[in-house]
């Protein structure tokens, strides 16, 4: 049996008991190669190791390789942005001494209109990398939602295989026994065995 389910959803009348809790769960794990199926609520195989761990596919985690991408890049343009509290704090603390030369005046002066500047476009970047966050993000949760498939903890799956074996071995059993019971006809069983006479009593 393959450790992969994929998880089903049924009509609210054939609802039966969850795995775990026992409440009425209309969702179902299926496993195809076993066969095997059981309930489980939706609640349970979200974010639970111990149980299930989701099987996503190759668009999801090359998504959140995106996403932890621009997560770096907006994280240091904030860093650089001296619009920010951050920006600004250090930049009070990285102060120079005074030059009172003229030169120097129209040099800082050149160098302010070029931080104005490059703040703009550090802040036009900035929102446009907050707004690809926003849809990378969108589009992670509704990748998460679309997945149905899933892949039991080892100890789950392994209890599942030996009932599995369990419930094989019993039917294999109670075939057997059917079987011995229902070749068992009243002549066969005349010709097999000897009963005693009934005795006769002439005097």
């Amino acid at each position: 049996m393959i450790n992969e389910y994929v998880a089903r959803q049924v009509a609210l009348k054939d609802t039966q008991p969850c795995i775990i809790c026992s409440k009425p769960s209309t969702t179902v794990l299926y496993n195809g190669s076993g066969p095997d199926w059981f309930y489980s609520c939706n609640i349970h195989l979200v974010d639970n190791p111990q149980f299930v761990v989701p099987m996503y596919t190759q668009e999801y985690y090359s998504s959140l390789e995106e996403l932890k991408r621009l997560k770096q890049e907006s994280n240091s343009l904030t860093q650089e942005d001296l619009s920010s509290w951050d920006g600004w704090v250090t930049k009070i603390f990285n102060k120079k001494p005074k030059e009172d030369s003229k030169e120097k005046e129209k040099e800082k002066e050149q160098e302010k209109v070029k931080e104005k500047e490059s703040t703009e476009s550090v802040v036009d970047r900035s929102s446009e990398l907050k707004n690809e966050y926003r849809k990378a993000l969108d589009r992670l949760s509704e990748l998460q939602k679309k997945n149905k498939k899933y892949k039991l903890s080892q100890i789950m799956f392994e209890s599942r295989t030996q009932l599995k074996q369990k419930q094989a071995a019993i039917a294999e059993l109670k075939r057997k026994e059917a079987e011995s019971y229902t070749n068992t006809e009243p002549d066969e069983l005349l010709n097999k065995y000897s009963f005693p006479d009934i005795p006769n009593s002439t005097k």
